[in-house]
């Protein structure tokens, strides 16, 4: 993995937790997920190739940043609640109080760090070349499956399926439908939000929603409906209650990928066809 991606995800972490710690924990609404990896990738903005799409759509520097924040939580730093949105915690927040020094607050969440003195002055000082170490370590663990592009499926359903993989590094919707006017087209309903013919499954090993279908050849609108009703849709650039997305369709098979971590979806010709 490039180095600077190593780093600059690194410092996007320490940027959610800052994040985080800022808001006003009296206020009932939590900060979303997207607001706050966002707001990451403000502080610490992307370079070279970070802004690299993946097949998802989502930018490989945001992938990496996604995929990182399990390891917050895993420490115990960080809670993620779904459309509850996401807090620090009490430990998180005593975290970054510790360890100021990046270096030591990600070698702290992997429980490498040496021991915070609170002020007292009695901890050791770190080795820097170590704390780099527990670094690079810490970030290639949590990142491995941001270095690939995801390639497009090989099956419409149930790629992957019965592999021992874990559980998804944030939560996912219970039922993702590509709704709009070519549901006709595949024996269904147009704009049906739970649309049987179109829907995504999802592929726990790069975290993507996927379909492919044989689309006639038309022009088409379309947005992404979750769990079987129109309340939560997302559009174009991935924005909720945002404007149809439109394609020209020479016709044959078509793969659909949604990235839930960024609601953006994007299509593929069936490579196998």
């Amino acid at each position: 993995m490039a180095k600077n991606t190593i780093e600059n995800t690194a410092l996007r972490l320490k940027a959610v937790l800052e994040v985080l710690a800022a808001e006003d924990p009296a206020v009932e609404r939590r900060i979303s997920r997207g607001e706050v990896l966002a707001a990451a990738v403000a502080q610490v903005p992307l370079t070279g190739g970070e802004s690299e799409l993946l097949a998802s759509g989502a930018a490989r520097g945001e992938r990496a940043l996604s995929n990182a924040s399990s390891k917050l939580v895993k420490a115990g730093w960080i809670t993620k609640e779904g459309r509850a949105g996401w807090s620090i915690t009490v430990p998180g927040r005593q975290a970054l109080q510790d360890f100021p020094d990046t270096a030591d607050l990600l070698a702290a969440m992997n429980g490498t760090a040496p021991a915070a003195a609170a002020g007292a002055g009695t901890a050791a000082a770190p080795d820097a070349s170590a704390a780099a170490d527990d670094v690079e370590n810490v970030i290639e663990e949590a990142l491995q499956e941001a270095v690939a592009v995801p390639e497009v499926p090989r099956e419409h359903h149930g790629a992957h399926r019965g592999t021992d993989l874990p559980d998804p590094s944030f939560p996912q919707p219970d039922a993702v439908v590509v709704a709009g006017n070519l549901g006709s087209a595949l024996g269904g309903a147009d704009w049906d939000p739970s649309g049987e013919a179109l829907h995504l499954t999802f592929d726990r090993s790069d975290e993507l929603w996927k379909l492919t279908a044989d689309l006639p050849a038309g022009h088409y609108e379309y947005k992404v409906a979750l769990n079987g009703s129109w309340e939560e849709n997302y559009g174009r650039y991935g924005h909720r209650d945002g404007a149809n997305l439109d394609m020209a369709h020479d016709g044959g098979p078509l793969t659909f990928l949604y990235d839930h971590a960024t609601h953006t979806v994007v299509t593929k010709p069936d490579v196998n066809s």
